[in-house]
């Protein structure tokens, strides 16, 4: 059972969403936690330390 994640901010529910990043003039999206409200994302450290890391890492070596 996953835990809701509520916005500190507005103290909503936090709803998956697709979301683009931007990094070094390139751009990619993922569907995370984001306040419906704000706009606050969350980005769990598997995120941070997976997929990002991996896109971050492949366009500093170009």
């Amino acid at each position: 059972m996953e835990k809701e994640l509520i916005c500190a901010r507005c103290n909503v529910g936090l709803e998956k969403a697709e979301t683009k990043f931007s990094y070094l003039g390139h751009e990619f999206s993922h569907h995370v936690p984001k306040c419906p409200a704000c706009g606050q994302v969350y980005i769990a450290e598997g995120l941070a330390t997976g997929k990002i890391s991996e896109v971050e890492s492949m366009l500093e070596d170009k």
